[in-house]
């Protein structure tokens, strides 16, 4: 995950190992819990949470209680969003994703949890720059 400002500039990107996880619906989940309670720890500007998981989005955003074996998620999701904070879940395609995609195969692959005050590992950097010239 990556938090940046309305400017572009990386305040924190993160990665996560995850030992256990039983389908890609569960990683994001998890990914938008944990990506949710940094950014409230280190911003206090309004928070956008991106996705490109729709039914992820579709199951923080329902109004009846989730039902699901990701129910304890999605009830942390939602905690965390009524905290009195302005944020904002949004829907953006694969390929908009792509500094998410590149930080959770580098958890993945190195086995490391870490977070980058500022930068990011390897083309992070870079990546943020082209993306926010493409917004």
């Amino acid at each position: 995950m990556v938090l940046r400002d309305s400017l572009g500039k990386i305040i924190f990107s993160s990665c996560r190992e995850l030992r256990a996880c039983a389908e890609p619906l569960e990683a994001e989940l998890l990914s938008c819990l944990e990506g949710l309670n940094l950014a409230l720890q280190w911003t206090q500007l309004p928070i956008e949470v991106e996705t490109d998981c729709r039914v992820a989005l579709k199951m923080i955003t329902a109004v009846d209680r989730d039902r699901s074996r990701y129910s304890m998620l999605v009830d942390q999701i939602r905690r965390l969003m009524s905290e009195g904070r302005v944020v904002k879940l949004a829907h953006i395609c694969r390929e908009q994703n792509s500094i998410s995609h590149y930080l959770a195969s580098f958890g993945r692959t190195e086995c490391r949890t870490v977070v980058w005050l500022g930068s990011g590992p390897g083309n992070v950097p870079d990546l943020c720059k082209t993306d926010y010239a493409l917004d």
